[in-house]
C-alpha cells in the first residue's frame, strides 16, 4: 500500500558533541553527492541526477553563512551550530519510473514554494533498492529525491525548521524539557500534515503507514538501552572475531609445527629403511667376500699340498742320473691355473730343479774324488801284497 514518506534534518559543521557518531554538514553532502567512500550502503553508487541548483551553491552559501551569521547578542556562529536543513522525500515500493517524473513536479513545487530562494539544490538517487520491513532489498528501485537549504546571512536557522522552532518557544516560555520534545514533535508532525495535503493526497499516498506496518515508539530510556545493547554486541562480536582469528591462527600455526614434526619424523623412518638396506647390502657383500676368501684359501692350500706332492713325487721316481724332463704340466693340469697359481708353480717347480741340479753337479764332482780314493785303495793294496811275498821268498 502507497504511503508519504518525509522528513528533515539540521546539520552543523562538528555535530553534536553529546553524539558519539555526530552526524555533519560535509558528512550529510558527501552521501547526498555520493563521494567516494560516503556512501558505503549503495553497492553499486551512482552520481545523483541534479533537478536544481548545484553543489557548488551550497557550498558558497554555507561558507556564506559561517562567516557572515551572527545572532541577537553578537556572536558569531558556533562549530556545533546549525546551518543546513536537508529533506528527503521517498516515492512508495513499486513506483515506475515514468510515475516518479511525472510527480516530481508536484514535489519540487512545495519545496520551492516553502523555502524559497534559500534552497539551494535537489538531487535525486536511482541506485538503492527498497528494503522491505524485514530489511531485505526487493530489487527494485526506491526512488527518492534530496533537498538543501541553507539559510541567509542575517537569518536564523530555527526560523527554517519547525521543530527546533518550537523548541526554542517553549524554553522561552519557561516549560521543562519534556513539554518542549513534545513541542518539538507536534511542530513536525504539524510539518507532515502540511506536506500530506499539499503533496501526498494528490499522489493517492496514504498519510500514515497501516497499523501492522507501524513501528512502536520507544522512550529515550528505551532508545538507549537497545543502542547500548547494539553497541554491546558489535563489541561482542567483533571480539569474538578477532579471537575466532587468533584461534585460528593458532591453529594453523600448531597444526604447521605438527606436519613439520611428522614430515621430520617420516625423514628419519625413512633414512632409518634406507641405512638398513645399505647394512644389510653392505653385510651381504662382506659374507659374500668371506666366502669368496675362504674359498680362495682353500683353493690355495689344495694346490700349495698338489704342488708340493708332485714334485715329492718326482723325487722319488727320478734318479740323479735320468734326464730332468718331467711330465709336471699334466700331473697338476697347469692350463687350469690362473696367473698368480703358474707364478706359485712355476717358483716352486724351479726351486726344485735348481736344487735337483746342484746335487748331480755335486755328484759328478764327487766321481774323480772317489774314483781315486779306490785307485789309491787298489795301489796300496797291490804294494802290500807285493811287501808280503817279498818276505817270504827271503826266508826260504
Amino acid at each position: 500500500m502507497a504511503y508519504q514518506f518525509a522528513r528533515i534534518h539540521a546539520y552543523s559543521q562538528s555535530g553534536s558533541t553529546r553524539n558519539s557518531n555526530p552526524k555533519t554538514t560535509a558528512g550529510c553532502l558527501g552521501e547526498a553527492f555520493r563521494n567516494e567512500g560516503m556512501a558505503s550502503h549503495v553497492k553499486t553508487p551512482k552520481k545523483p541526477e541534479i533537478l536544481l541548483g548545484s553543489r557548488e551553491e551550497i557550498d558558497l552559501a554555507i561558507k556564506n553563512y559561517r562567516e557572515n551569521f551572527k545572532d541577537s547578542r553578537g556572536h558569531k556562529l558556533r562549530k556545533d551550530g546549525k546551518e543546513l536543513l536537508a529533506g528527503v522525500v521517498s516515492w512508495p515500493p513499486g513506483t515506475s519510473k515514468n510515475f516518479f517524473n511525472d510527480s516530481l513536479n508536484v514535489v519540487k513545487f512545495f519545496i520551492m514554494n516553502k523555502y524559497g530562494s534559500s534552497l539551494k539544490c535537489v538531487v535525486s538517487h536511482e541506485d538503492e533498492p527498497y528494503l522491505d520491513e524485514k530489511g531485505k532489498h526487493h530489487g527494485e528501485t526506491h526512488y527518492h529525491i534530496h533537498f538543501f537549504v541553507v539559510p541567509k546571512s542575517h537569518e536564523n536557522f530555527r526560523d527554517y525548521h519547525e521543530g527546533i522552532y518550537a523548541k526554542w518557544q517553549a524554553r522561552k516560555e519557561g516549560l521543562n524539557h519534556w513539554k518542549q520534545d513534545i513541542r518539538y514533535k507536534r511542530s513536525m508532525g504539524d510539518w507532515q500534515e502540511k506536506f500530506y495535503r499539499e503533496v501526498g493526497i494528490h499522489l493517492g499516498w496514504k498519510k500514515e503507514r497501516p497499523k501492522k506496518l507501524k513501528e512502536k515508539r520507544l522512550s529515550n530510556r528505551e532508545y538507549k538501552i537497545i543502542k547500548d545493547a547494539k553497541e554491546k554486541s558489535v563489541q561482542i562480536q567483533n571480539d569474538a572475531k578477532i579471537e575466532a582469528e587468533k584461534i585460528i591462527s593458532d591453529s594453523k600455526e600448531q597444526a604447521e609445527i605438527v606436519l613439520q614434526n611428522a614430515n621430520k619424523k617420516y625423514d628419519e623412518v625413512i633414512m632409518l629403511e634406507k641405512q638398513i638396506l645399505i647394512n644389510k647390502a653392505e653385510q651381504e657383500e662382506i659374507k659374500k667376500s668371506l666366502q669368496e676368501r675362504e674359498a680362495n684359501v682353500k683353493y690355495q692350500e689344495n694346490f700349495n699340498k698338489s704342488a708340493e706332492k708332485a714334485i715329492s713325487d718326482m723325487k722319488k721316481k727320478l734318479p740323479a742320473e735320468i734326464q730332468l724332463a718331467v711330465p709336471i704340466f699334466s700331473t697338476l693340469n697347469a692350463e687350469n691355473l690362473n696367473g698368480k697359481e703358474k707364478i706359485t708353480f712355476f717358483k716352486m717347480f724351479f726351486t726344485e730343479i735348481v736344487e735337483f741340479v746342484n746335487n748331480i753337479i755335486k755328484r759328478i764332482r764327487e766321481i774323480p774324488e772317489q774314483d781315486k780314493q779306490k785307485e789309491n785303495l787298489i795301489n796300496n793294496n797291490k804294494n802290500k801284497t807285493k811287501k808280503n811275498s817279498n818276505k817270504s821268498g827271503t826266508g826260504r
